[in-house]
């Protein structure tokens, strides 16, 4: 038994937590393997010209940061199921807004990425994007009918 949940609590709350931590190890694995390569790259080539000094604990700040924003990226499908789950979020709404998403989607990509270069980006942007269709499928799957009280 969970102190302090009802049953019926529990049923919202287990899957959230599953989807979340899976999510968000996900999000860390993509960022080291597929997103961090070509940003070093491209950051480590700035500095051709002259004598690079890059310390250690730089490098695994950049690291960190990386990972951790691409977890929390990893995030929308958790995030739209618990919106979806009490009745805020529907899939025809996310489908209704689509342009919108898009729009602030490439925003918030240029703000995380780490570097200013548009391959980078769009590094960030293009998980989101697939992000935001799981999204649109998990609030098709468990969005709950709005009910007038």
């Amino acid at each position: 038994m969970s102190p302090g949940l009802y049953p019926h609590e529990r049923a919202y709350v287990t899957p959230f937590i599953a989807l979340s931590s899976i999510s968000f190890v996900l999000g860390a694995i993509f960022a080291y393997k597929v997103i961090f390569p070509p940003a070093a790259r491209y950051l480590l080539g700035l500095g051709q010209d002259f004598r690079l000094l890059l310390k250690a604990d730089d490098y695994f700040d950049f690291i960190i940061i990386v990972m951790l924003g691409m977890g929390v990226v990893f995030q929308m499908p958790a995030v739209t199921y618990v919106l979806a789950r009490i009745g805020l979020v529907t899939a025809g709404f996310l489908v209704r807004i689509w342009r919108t998403a898009i729009i602030v989607i490439l925003i918030a990509a240029a703000v995380l990425s780490p570097t200013n270069d548009i391959p980078n980006m769009m590094l960030f942007a293009a998980p989101m994007l697939v992000l935001y269709v799981v999204s649109i499928f998990v609030a098709w799957i468990f969005s709950k009918p709005r009910t007038a009280s």
